[in-house]
């Protein structure tokens, strides 16, 4: 039986320069400039960031500052792996509110949800979806915008302090082996740098993950408190609301593409089961920064990688599967997506011993 849970928080273009960013995450990425060498006066010149935000507990940033700030930390410091370095700093006093909630559920699947629901008031560029076939759960990290320059260290700092959160909430050693990260990008060559500070990591595996034992989700926290977390709750679905977040749209898209019996909707089908027009189902992509051509490749790929761990299929009933008629077509559409041809992608699971053979 697997279980998925996910919350929509695709974003709108207009909202990269809202301030949505708590200042505080601008103070970590200071703090690990200054250690590198960095000055602050560097890392924020040219980025029109008001001095008075800084110090405020209830100042925010936006995206497009925070990610200014974090992609000249990474070229002034040398160091492509800033952002594991950020990770590494993480705990859950870093996160406000949200890092006392994740402390006060009874349960790692309650916190998990409560989590994912409550990101954007952290970092809403980020969603999570929580995967579990047992005796594995995966939580899973995709982004709700395009990340640029920067997506590789987003990615490299928030699962490593996703990481460090779940050793904290469980009260786990960081040597716990049962634990581990996955990317979906190549092995970097700064990785080597950082692996005996963190868990066994895969890399070019299709998703971003922090993958551990599914008993893990039902058990009991050492500091839940109901009382706190009904507070901590209240407070933060405040905050969401202030924001302007928690649309779901996207979400009744992508769940209205899929056909029972298997294969994708096309856009007018789609608008109909929506009681939409297909002009104005185009039009509220668009106001997602979005088309209907991006979600479906990014369901087709999704899709295919979980295919493609079926050895007993082949790379032309995959092909068929995800509505490519024509196999070539679909080896350059995956390509495109992996940087690699089915076959390879396939090949490199079997050697990870990912493969589902039958």
């Amino acid at each position: 039986m697997q279980e998925r849970h996910t919350h929509d928080n695709t974003m709108k273009a207009q909202d990269l320069r809202r301030p949505t960013v708590p200042v505080v995450y601008g103070d970590l990425i200071l703090e690990v400039a200054l250690e590198h060498g960095v000055a602050r006066e560097q890392v924020l010149a040219g980025l029109d960031i008001p001095e008075r935000i800084w110090g405020s507990p209830d100042a925010r940033l936006s995206l497009v500052q925070v990610s200014g700030m974090l992609y000249r930390a990474l070229q002034l410091s040398g160091n492509p792996g800033f952002g594991y370095e950020i990770g590494l700093h993480s705990t859950l006093t870093s996160h406000g509110f949200v890092g006392l909630g994740l402390m006060a559920f009874p349960t790692l699947r309650e916190a998990f949800e409560f989590g994912s629901r409550y990101l954007p008031l952290r970092l809403p560029n980020l969603q999570l979806s929580l995967h579990t076939e047992a005796p594995i759960a995966a939580v899973e990290v995709s982004e709700t915008t395009p990340q640029g320059a920067v997506r590789q260290a987003i990615f490299d700092l928030f699962l490593v302090g996703v990481w460090r959160i779940s050793l904290e909430v469980l009260g786990l050693r960081e040597g716990d082996s049962r634990v581990e990260l996955w990317f979906d990008y190549p092995q970097p060559p700064y990785y080597a740098r950082y692996a005996s500070r963190l868990p066994p990591a895969r890399f070019a595996m299709g998703s971003t993950q922090l993958r551990f034992p599914a008993g893990y989700l039902d058990r009991s926290l050492r500091c839940a408190n109901p009382n706190t977390a009904a507070l901590v709750q209240q407070q933060c679905a405040r905050e969401l609301e202030l924001l302007g977040f928690g649309e779901d749209f996207l979400r009744r898209v992508r769940e209205a593409m899929v056909k029972p019996r298997g294969g994708y909707r096309s856009l007018e089908e789609v608008a109909a089961h929506l009681f939409l027009s297909s002009r104005t189902l185009k039009r509220k992509l668009h106001d997602h920064d979005v088309s209907f051509q991006q979600l479906l490749d990014e369901m087709r790929q999704h899709d295919s990688m979980l295919l493609l761990r079926d050895s007993s299929l082949k790379v032309e009933e995959v092909a068929l599967r995800v509505s490519y008629t024509d196999p070539a077509n679909f080896t350059r559409a995956f390509r495109k997506w992996t940087g690699v041809s089915p076959s390879e992608f396939r090949a490199r699971l079997e050697s990870n011993g990912e493969g589902i053979r039958p």
